[in-house]
């Protein structure tokens, strides 16, 4: 299905999306005004799964040559093409937040524009995510990937406990979301919050499932009880 797909894509992007479009008449920037409302399903049909496979193969050789632009395009015409696969969104915004800033400013560049470009990259690739709740509803993994995007790329402790919090209580969460979230609420300087939360957090935890840490858990309610018993 890739090397089909590859097969596909080498040819001009535009006459793909020409060939996709009942009319013929379908424009680029109306293909890509169309990620996360699904019109790649009427526009594709059976083809949306191997275009979107080939537009992201496309946007991996983008990336080898830290073309920022064509990155950035075929990552959206990907979830054009076809919305379903959750890699697209999170792989997609980890590109547009942490790749693009360090190609848009090689070299020595002033601290100023560096935080002019940091935060213009963090908000795109939030925005990306955003597009993704339209397809796949609430999802704790894209509520894990914008409070990344908070905590590694715009440094707002705050922004990152808040989703942090909202993925943990999605059902089915990985559990490590929820740990995150106290830790945010500890480095906030708010560990009664914190241990409030863990102890909230702990009845929920299964005692045979390693991947809980339910040790850690307990081990960081210690601490923090003892922290805050000190005079």
């Amino acid at each position: 299905m890739l090397l089909a797909a590859a097969a596909v894509v080498v040819q001009p992007l535009d006459a793909l999306v020409r060939a996709g479009s009942p009319s013929g008449l379908l424009r680029r920037d109306q293909w890509l005004a169309s990620a996360g409302r699904g019109s790649g399903i009427a526009l594709l049909g059976g083809m949306r799964s191997m275009v979107a496979n080939g537009c992201w193969l496309q946007a991996n050789l983008a990336w080898e040559k830290r073309d920022p632009v064509a990155t950035a395009e075929l990552i959206h015409l990907a979830v054009a093409a076809d919305e379903r696969p959750i890699y697209f969104w999170l792989n997609g915004a980890r590109i547009l937040a942490n790749d693009l800033p360090e190609w848009r400013m090689a070299g020595p560049v002033p601290r100023s524009f560096r935080a002019v470009v940091d935060e213009a990259q963090a908000q795109a690739a939030l925005g990306f995510l955003e597009q993704g709740f339209r397809w796949h509803g609430i999802d704790a993994s894209l509520y894990v990937e914008m409070a990344n995007i908070h905590l590694r790329r715009r440094h707002d402790l705050e922004a990152a406990a808040r989703y942090y919090r909202l993925a943990a209580e999605v059902p089915g969460a990985p559990y490590f979301a929820a740990r995150l979230h106290a830790e945010m609420l500890r480095a906030l300087h708010r560990p009664a919050e914190a241990l409030a939360w863990l102890r909230q957090v702990l009845p929920t935890l299964p005692v045979d499932d390693e991947a809980a840490r339910r040790d850690v858990v307990v081990e960081r309610i210690r601490v923090l009880e003892q922290e805050l018993a000190s005079p």
